[in-house]
């Protein structure tokens, strides 16, 4: 019943992205080449499922995919080096293939417009005007590192460097990360200039601090870090631990804080929403204790790793969904994480509980709900991952879970 179910849910997104291709064709739709919600997270959906007894071999689509997406590059070439909306998304999606000849000016053609995006960006970013989409994971420099770990090619080393170097540098700046700190109107929109009024330090994992330092922390176990980093390390570190919550309770943390908070080292105004999810809150903040507990070798920051996703496991505020962004998909993909790299068995029943409850999952997503951050292709990937070890891909990357670290 439940590779049935799959098969059909599959299916279904495969009927979707058929008639895409064929609707918009001669349509500039920028949406389709995202990593977030485009044909990058189908391509490895494919590539994952097909390995699979009792899944068909999906090399034909996945290829007819990839030809679609050169072809929409050719015609309209590419908006942003981003991994979420851009080249290294892409570039990602097929990197499991790089040793395909058929794939090889594409890969080398998609990581030559990253390294000229990132010279021009780091070299275009006003410091006083900063935005997420400059410094981020989703859009912002820190998610291109994110993917240039990845590749074990000299070549780019130079690129590697100077991000590192450039975020380290943001957050050892001498005035409690107020670099990072994203004056209104220069959010990412028009709502949430509204929401933060006053501007905000963002502190989640998508748009945030503990994003950025998780990346620093993966760049520095794989060699692109120096002294320098780990004080970028350390500095927002002491952000989360000056902020806490501890006085309602603890492992839990406000979505930003305003330069009044910061400068006075206290909490003065309430939280706009408090969520325990991937993307905002606790579950995406015990990610960076863990990565930075591992890189320091601190006892404490890893237990207290442990101890705030186990808070936000019983707690669950916020989370009404099953996507991975800011659903129940995502925590427990930490979880598993968090299993593997520390052995421990804190998070098994939540583990068992999930892929006991997979058919209920997989049908909570309506037609238009089939993406890969906040859909179905995501969700079904979580599963495939926690069922089976076998992986081809890289699909876990962009959501930081580096499996490598430990």
């Amino acid at each position: 019943m439940k590779t049935e179910l799959k098969q059909q849910a599959i299916e279904k997104i495969i009927e979707k992205w058929d008639r895409k291709l064929i609707e918009n064709r001669n349509e500039m739709d920028f949406t389709e080449l995202t990593f977030s919600s485009g044909i990058p997270g189908v391509v490895l959906l494919l590539a994952e499922y097909g390995l699979r007894e009792g899944f068909p071999n999906y090399s034909n689509k996945i290829e007819t995919y990839i030809e679609y997406m050169v072809y929409k590059l050719s015609r309209y070439g590419m908006l942003t080096g981003s991994i979420y909306s851009g080249a290294s998304g892409i570039a990602l999606s097929i990197l499991h293939l790089q040793e395909q000849p058929n794939y090889h000016n594409l890969f080398n053609s998609l990581n030559d417009y990253i390294v000229y995006y990132v010279e021009e960006q780091i070299k275009s970013i006003d410091i006083d005007e900063i935005s997420p989409l400059d410094y981020d994971i989703i859009e912002g420099l820190a998610g291109i590192l994110n993917y240039l770990l990845l590749l074990n090619d000299s070549h780019y080393d130079e690129q590697k460097v100077k991000i590192v170097n450039y975020l380290s540098n943001l957050a050892n700046m001498e005035d409690k990360l107020l670099k990072f700190y994203i004056k209104p109107n220069n959010q990412m929109s028009e709502l949430e200039n509204n929401v933060y009024p006053k501007g905000c330090l963002n502190l989640g994992l998508a748009h945030g601090l503990s994003g950025v330092g998780c990346v620093l922390c993966y760049a520095y176990r794989k060699g692109f870090g120096n002294n320098q980093t780990l004080i970028a390390i350390k500095n927002i570190l002491n952000i989360y631990e000056d902020f806490e919550l501890t006085d309602w309770q603890p492992f839990i943390w406000k979505d930003s804080l305003t330069k009044e908070e910061i400068t006075t080292n206290k909490i003065i105004h309430q939280a706009n929403f408090i969520r325990d999810a991937w993307c905002y809150g606790s579950p995406g903040i015990s990610l960076f204790y863990l990565y930075s507990g591992l890189i320091l070798n601190d006892t404490y920051l890893k237990d207290k790793a442990e101890k705030i996703l186990k808070a936000s496991m019983d707690r669950l505020y916020g989370v009404d969904t099953n996507m991975l962004c800011h659903g129940y998909t995502g925590i427990i993909q930490i979880c598993s994480l968090f299993k593997k790299i520390l052995g421990t068995n804190s998070f098994n029943n939540y583990i068992e509980e999930f892929i006991g409850k997979e058919d209920e999952v997989i049908k909570s997503f309506g037609d238009d709900e089939l993406e890969f951050l906040e859909g179905l292709s995501g969700c079904l990937l979580a599963f495939n991952e926690l069922e089976d070890s076998t992986k081809l891909s890289y699909w876990k990357q962009p959501l930081l879970l580096f499996e490598d670290f430990s």
